[in-house]
């Protein structure tokens, strides 16, 4: 149950309790539950903890080796305090899932100490589960733009061939209204057909050809891009 009462020094009563040799730190938050954020730290590992306003609930970011693996959202402080002690007490990401299944980023996990890069880009899109989410998990099926790199710019998300070359020409996609999006290869000229999320993908890769963006594998192999 979300704890309407909870406040700064409540929460940091709670996470010491929980989570002994850990060291707590409170920060402002403005615009969160009671105006604040709590990080509790143990060696290489730490929690993140943000009441959020007006939600009756928490969220919550596990971190490792300064790396945050998860965005989860609970109302339940038991959850938190529970994962958090666990996490901080050196579970391995599975087993933190199998003891708090609310806390499952095991697919960030693995991506994280693969090192793959542009794996990594892709599941923590996955796990922010915001208003392009319908349209990452249509585009994680895709083959070509499952080997490229997601990021994001304002509310548009783009690709790189690779997780360190910046020039796109596009496309670029956008949500819009009833989990539909639009597609474009400039933004400031947003053309108004929305799609679903796998027509979307669709039209992004034909954009693709149009445009001239190579695949990662072409640019590997000197194929550059031009913008």
């Amino acid at each position: 149950m979300y704890q309407d009462l909870v406040d700064a020094g409540g929460l940091r009563s709670v996470l010491e309790a929980a989570c002994p040799g850990g060291e707590v730190e409170m920060f402002d938050a403005p615009g969160a539950f009671g105006g604040f954020v709590a990080i509790v730290t143990k060696n290489d590992r730490a929690v993140k903890v943000l009441p959020r306003v007006g939600e009756r609930q928490f969220l919550v970011r596990h971190k490792l080796r300064g790396m945050h693996l998860s965005f989860l959202l609970t109302t339940d402080l038991t959850e938190v305090v529970g994962s958090a002690a666990t996490w901080l007490g050196g579970a391995t990401p599975r087993e933190l899932a199998a003891a708090w299944p609310f806390a499952d980023f095991v697919d960030v996990a693995d991506a994280f100490e693969s090192g793959d890069r542009i794996e990594l880009a892709w599941q923590l899109k996955r796990a922010q589960k915001n208003e392009l989410h319908e349209f990452v998990d249509a585009a994680m099926r895709e083959p070509r733009l499952r080997s490229m790199f997601p990021f994001r710019s304002l509310y548009w998300m783009g690709f790189r061939p690779t997780a360190d070359e910046y020039p796109v020409p596009g496309p670029w996609v956008r949500a819009t209204d009833g989990g539909r999006f639009t597609v474009a290869d400039n933004r400031r000229l947003e053309p108004n057909i929305p799609y679903d999320a796998e027509e979307a993908v669709r039209v992004c890769v034909a954009e693709m050809d149009r445009l001239g963006v190579p695949s990662r594998d072409d640019f590997l192999r000197g194929g550059g891009i031009s913008v």
